[in-house]
């Protein structure tokens, strides 16, 4: 059986790269190869990380569609994963690559998705907005931003008085396992199946008050996901 070849872009420090990574070195995502890493920035850490695991990575300019195409096509690129790539990928990758694109995003989306939503500025949002549960979830990607189907999420409870970097640092932990698990689907082709009912991942002593989280969202409209509705 030949090896499902993933990218991994990236655009900052990489730790949900090295997540990826590792879960492919002990079996985790079994039949796999991180064949490269493309930063869209100079002299980030992710590209260490990449260098350390001796991957084959580069620097492409989040503009430069077609060195991009040409780069996935050369390396025999079989899906894609955007792990903290701080770019919206051009039309033309994303068509080329239709259902083969995992992205992990630090909330509940559709919650605090969107234009503007990313790292920090997420979680500032989150904290202002007085919700209890936040979370990360990892999403197909579609022509939108954060539209996509969420194939995997986890919920976090956002504890009393917490700043916004403290829930950052405990939902980035989150992210690691919701993105493996993704990326595990994407490998053995069940990312159609987790679109109709996504995994949720909630601590035993979370249940009951996700449960009402969930319930109150879909009564405003704002279901966790369209496919369950919010049924949790």
């Amino acid at each position: 059986m030949s090896l499902f070849k993933l990218a991994v872009l990236i655009s900052g420090t990489g730790s949900n790269l090295q997540a990826v990574i590792d879960a492919v070195s002990d079996g985790t995502i079994p039949n796999a190869k991180v064949e490269i890493v493309i930063s869209s920035r100079e002299g980030v850490y992710g590209l260490e990380r990449a260098k350390n695991s001796g991957i084959t990575n580069m620097v492409i300019n989040r503009h430069d569609t077609a060195t991009l195409l040409k780069t996935l096509e050369t390396h025999e690129i079989n899906g894609i994963v955007l792990a903290g790539y701080l770019a919206v990928l051009p039309p033309d990758v994303i068509m080329a690559y239709s259902g083969k694109i995992v992205n992990i995003h630090p909330a509940l989306l559709p919650m605090f998705g969107g234009k503007g939503f990313y790292g920090i500025r997420v979680h500032l949002a989150v904290v202002a907005s007085g919700v209890d549960y936040t979370g990360a979830s990892a999403h197909l990607v579609d022509c939108g931003i954060d539209t996509g189907a969420v194939l995997v999420r986890s919920v976090v409870p956002v504890l009393e008085d917490e700043s916004p970097e403290n829930l950052g640092k405990r939902v980035l932990g989150i992210e690691h396992i919701v993105l493996v698990k993704a990326v595990k689907a994407l490998v053995e082709n069940k990312t159609e199946e987790l679109a109709k009912k996504p995994i949720t991942l909630i601590n035993e002593e979370d249940r009951e008050g996700v449960k009402r989280f969930a319930k109150g969202l879909t009564e405003l409209g704002k279901a966790l996901t369209d496919a369950d509705k919010g049924d949790l």
